[in-house]
């Protein structure tokens, strides 16, 4: 059973240095990016395979009222292909539709590399605005109204 869940002390530690892994050792994006100001007020939600087992998968969400900004989204390598992206990105956006700190939000941004369009397109996002350069790696703005 997997479990995915806003994310412990612990817990954050783990998805940081999956994050890292995926994002500045496989991708190749620097370092001091990936860690950030936002990580302090962020909401972050982590996937495990069970209680036990380490985070294989991470997002943090950014709550700016009327908006909430999806960030820093990532399934482990071994561990996509596999559903799990998908499952987090539904609990997630269940839980912005019914916590009450989020009931001003109208809608979910999210700025997706561009050969990852696909797979937020299959969770509902629309894609708006041009292609843009972050980091040296091509990006679309992507959003999904609140119901």
């Amino acid at each position: 059973m997997v479990l995915i869940r806003v994310a412990s002390e612990s817990e954050l530690r783990e998805a940081i240095a999956l994050r890292i892994h995926v994002f500045v050792d496989i991708q190749k994006f620097p370092l001091d990016e990936e860690v950030d100001e936002y990580d302090q007020t962020a909401l972050h939600f982590v996937v495990k395979a069970s209680e036990h087992d380490r985070v294989i998968g991470t997002l943090r969400v950014l709550n700016n009222g009327e908006e909430a900004k999806l960030g820093r989204v990532v399934i482990s390598p071994e561990h996509q292909g596999q559903g799990l992206g998908r499952q987090m990105m539904e609990f997630v956006e269940q839980h912005i539709r019914s916590s009450p700190d989020f009931a001003s939000c109208k809608q979910i941004r999210l700025g997706s590399q561009l050969d990852k369009q696909q797979f937020y397109h299959k969770c509902g996002y629309e894609a708006r605005g041009n292609v843009y350069d972050e980091l040296g790696c091509p990006h679309i703005w992507m959003y999904k109204d609140i119901l």
